[in-house]
């Protein structure tokens, strides 16, 4: 007999099927179309569906000196609430997560702190005997400066310093002197340069937030197979169009023209994985000119809308919000399958919803969505077989734990 038994839809290798899911210990233990015996049965409802949990490899989640913006507390419930099961956590923090002390810190923080599961992230820039003393689960470098202003001025030897997989944010330093609004090229010449490192120290890398036709085009032209990249919800909803007179919009890479949109959804079959960036601000921040967006509790909100509009099939989704980022950064446990994790979501398809930030668990309680009427949502969270959010509200105690990520 299962300890938990879930009846109704779910999506199983690309196709709908109707049947159970037996877990054990927090683990998946079967699928079945014949009833399974459980302690405990969760019965879907009429258009909701199951769901891997989401792998975000793309959030800041602040705290430190910066509590104000968002906390783990915070941005790990806002991340349970929007189906997002394990986040990546992105070392600009304030203090940066540099070295070995910085490092441990913030270990112990998730550790007491997070709800949901997470991986910790180094950030590299000229510190290459502090990143070789730590055993991170994925390394992070800009080619130019963003949020925290730390920059890699020799992104090659940064890049060689890598134990695991190195998230670039790709914007070119020198280009960001000569065109401080970052125009296309900013991205499209760092893109360049990262793939050239790739051919050559053949070490795994992943390109963060593609926002460019040209960018995009040369990744899928000429990356050698140990390079991945992903997309944000922000830059395939929304153009420069959108930001124009709006500094709340104001994010790095900027939103771009709608022939660089069209270009990205063209071609939507071959990008791999799709993340938040999650980047809270404070009101006043946003104001003073800070870049980034909330997107926890919108992403695949947003992801389901464009479903129901015909726009992205369900496991399109799938693939790259949870299976291909798993499989990407070696974290065997997470995923949909027998023996995995059973973090799950249920969703329903047909429920159609206002966007209202207010409502929301992270501390950036605004959004480009406000107002937005969406069609689909999240309505129960399950971390390792137990439900930690149901009908917006997070349930228990932070009970997150760190990924078991493999080399590669």
């Amino acid at each position: 007999m299962e300890d938990l038994v879930i009846q109704g839809r779910f999506i199983l290798n690309g196709k709908v099927v109707t049947g159970y899911i037996g877990i054990c210990d927090g683990k998946i233990e079967r699928f079945s179309k014949a009833p399974l015996r459980g302690e405990d049965i969760i019965k879907l409802k009429h258009h909701e569906i199951l769901l891997p949990g989401m792998v975000d490899v793309h959030v800041h989640l602040r705290d430190f000196s910066q509590k104000g913006k968002e906390t783990v507390e915070s941005g790990t419930k806002a991340a349970l609430h929007g189906g997002i099961t394990t986040v990546f956590d992105m070392p600009n923090t304030d203090p940066p997560i540099m070295d070995r002390e910085t490092f441990r810190r913030r270990a112990e923080l998730f550790r007491r702190k997070s709800y949901a599961d997470y991986a910790l992230g180094f950030l590299i820039a000229g510190n290459c005997r502090e990143a070789r003393e730590v055993e991170a689960d994925f390394y992070k470098s800009f080619m130019g400066a963003s949020t925290g202003g730390i920059y890699s001025r020799n992104f090659e030897e940064d890049y060689s310093c890598a134990n695991r997989r190195l998230s670039v944010h790709a914007e070119d330093y020198k280009l960001i002197q000569e065109f401080p609004e970052r125009p296309a090229i900013v991205e499209e010449m760092a893109i360049k340069r990262a793939l050239h490192a790739a051919k050559s120290l053949k070490k795994p890398l992943h390109i963060c937030h593609v926002s460019t036709a040209g960018g995009l085009r040369s990744i899928l032209d000429t990356a050698p197979p140990w390079v991945s990249f992903e997309v944000t919800p922000h830059h395939l909803f929304l153009t420069e169009k959108d930001y124009r007179g709006n500094r709340f919009l104001r994010v790095y890479p900027p939103l771009r023209s709608r022939e660089d949109v069209d270009f990205l959804w063209r071609n939507l079959d071959r990008i791999p994985v799709i993340a938040s960036d999650h980047a809270p601000h404070t009101l006043e921040d946003k104001e003073n000119g800070a870049a980034g967006i909330p997107g926890l509790e919108t992403e695949l909100a947003l992801l389901l809308d464009a479903h129901n509009r015909g726009l992205i099939g369900l496991w399109e989704i799938v693939e790259k919000t949870s299976l291909n980022p798993a499989e990407i950064f070696g974290v065997r446990n997470k995923g949909f399958g027998i023996g995995k994790d059973a973090d799950l979501i249920v969703v329903n398809l047909k429920e159609e919803w206002v966007v209202k930030p207010e409502d929301f668990y992270t501390k950036a309680k605004w959004s480009p969505w406000e107002g937005r009427k969406l069609k689909g949502k999240v309505r129960m969270t399950l971390l390792r077989g137990k439900v930690v959010m149901e009908e917006d509200e997070i349930v228990g105690k932070p009970e997150g734990v760190r990924i078991n990520a493999q080399k590669g």
